[in-house]
């Protein structure tokens, strides 16, 4: 499923960011993953609005 492939992304950012976000404070650490979660954001969006578009012409 499209929200499982999602949720692997998020893990995989995690882990690859653990050890350098260890050094940074927390209004840093906030700062990146608010900007790695902003695609991953948008295109949950867009399937979102594909999903109700067919909804309103009915």
């Amino acid at each position: 499923m499209n929200e499982s492939k999602t949720m692997k992304e998020l893990h995989s950012i995690r882990e690859r960011n653990y050890e350098r976000m260890k050094k940074l404070s927390v209004k840093e650490q906030i700062k990146i993953i608010r900007s790695e979660a902003e695609p991953i954001k948008k295109r949950l969006l867009e399937k979102m609005k594909k999903r109700e578009l067919p909804a309103t012409d009915r």
